[in-house]
């Protein structure tokens, strides 16, 4: 298979399940294997989770211009942001060794993404309601203790197999956090977590791996267009209370991936 397309088959990988409920790095894990191409390639890395980062940016931009006024409210709301982004920081600093460890062997996605599945399928049962129409959104701070639980869930999604958004918007609607407002928070949340990455694969050393840079912006716009349509059906999908469907997929593709490895 051609290198430009095994770019653009992982960027449109990454851009879709980064935000799907349905975990961007088990996907990538396990089709690097089978595909037999760009494990450990850190500039990749890099190109990906830029293209990310833009979707988010993107789609929350009128969230993002608000809570930069940094009045009461927004610095109440960046506040919970940050206590919801200190698991993910301690985890992946002092466990840094045993996640890569995990990212070694495809049988571990496989079979995280059937927890995934299960956490997906008890969003069924918490109690979500819909928030009040707003002609504009208002940050209203989430209480800590929250926050932090809420970070847990992220700190958690490290591990291949086990979906970011998928255990931060299940943990969100089990706190009793409104459809749209789990959402948003989730996905705010993944900016710190996304430039947190950035910042370690930066701090492992980046270089390119070829003098044509074509086929790594090709591979970021797949990335960031992708994204913008994964982050609002994921959110629409929230709301809509169909969140939990996303697990017969993750099912399905962690039995059949068992299954293709073990025999």
């Amino acid at each position: 298979m051609p290198e430009i397309i095994n770019l653009l088959i992982l960027a449109a990988t990454q851009g879709l399940t980064e935000f799907l409920p349905v975990s961007s790095s088990g996907h990538l894990v396990l089709l690097q294997h089978f595909l037999a191409t760009r494990e450990g390639d850190v500039f990749f890395d890099v190109i990906l989770h830029v293209g990310t980062l833009g979707s988010v940016i993107v789609v929350y931009r009128r969230e993002l211009l608000r809570l930069l006024r940094l009045d009461r409210a927004a610095v109440g709301y960046i506040l919970a942001l940050g206590v919801g982004t200190i698991p993910a920081v301690f985890a992946g600093l002092l466990f840094k060794d045993f996640f890569e460890g995990l990212y070694q062997d495809p049988i571990f996605p496989a079979a995280a993404l059937l927890l995934t599945a299960a956490l997906l399928f008890s969003t069924r049962y918490a109690r979500g309601g819909r928030a009040p129409a707003q002609a504009e959104w208002e940050p209203r701070p989430l209480p800590l203790g929250k926050a932090f639980l809420i970070g847990c869930a992220q700190a958690a999604a490290i591990c291949p197999g086990i979906s970011r958004s998928g255990s931060t918007i299940a943990a969100s609607l089990w706190l009793g956090l409104v459809r749209e407002e789990a959402a948003r928070f989730s996905f705010l949340l993944a900016v710190p977590a996304i430039l947190g990455a950035l910042v370690l694969n930066l701090a492992d050393g980046v270089a390119a791996t070829g003098a044509d840079t074509v086929p790594f912006a090709l591979a970021a716009l797949t990335a960031f267009l992708v994204g913008l349509v994964a982050i609002r059906l994921t959110a629409l999908a929230v709301v809509q209370a169909h969140f939990w469907k996303f697990g017969f997929y993750c099912v399905a593709v962690g039995v059949v991936t068992m299954l293709l490895l073990v025999f």
